[in-house]
């Protein structure tokens, strides 16, 4: 199990995040009074293979540019695994730095143009 509370930083902001719910697959940290969440979800699949993610929301107050009217939306970012029997976490890990490497490198164009809706 994760140590309780976690932390992350959000623009420059440090979150603790408590545990709050601990369900059969999944773990919620949670800062109610800033609106972030952290999904922690462990489960083994019916042909053995781990899936793990780990799930960062934030909800925030948004306005709708064509009514102006103000809603709370939750905005999410995840990092997911699926690790087949005799796949090491190393193996993984070196994954996860090459497609982080990726996503950062030339002042994160690759995230922005994803996350602008290029494909």
């Amino acid at each position: 199990m994760l140590s309780d509370p976690q932390s992350v930083t959000i623009s420059g902001a440090a979150r603790t995040l408590p545990r709050l719910e601990e369900r059969s697959e999944t773990n919620v940290y949670s800062d109610r009074i800033n609106g972030v969440d952290l999904f922690v979800t462990q489960k083994v699949d019916k042909n053995g293979t781990l899936r793990s993610s780990a799930s960062l929301v934030r909800t925030t107050i948004v306005t709708d540019p064509l009514t102006e009217v103000k809603s709370r939306q939750p905005v999410s970012l995840s990092v997911s695994a699926a690790l087949p029997t005799g796949y090491t976490v190393a193996d993984t890990e070196a994954l996860y730095d090459a497609l982080t490497g990726a996503l950062e490198a030339s002042t994160k164009t690759l995230l922005k143009r994803i996350l602008a809706g290029e494909r």
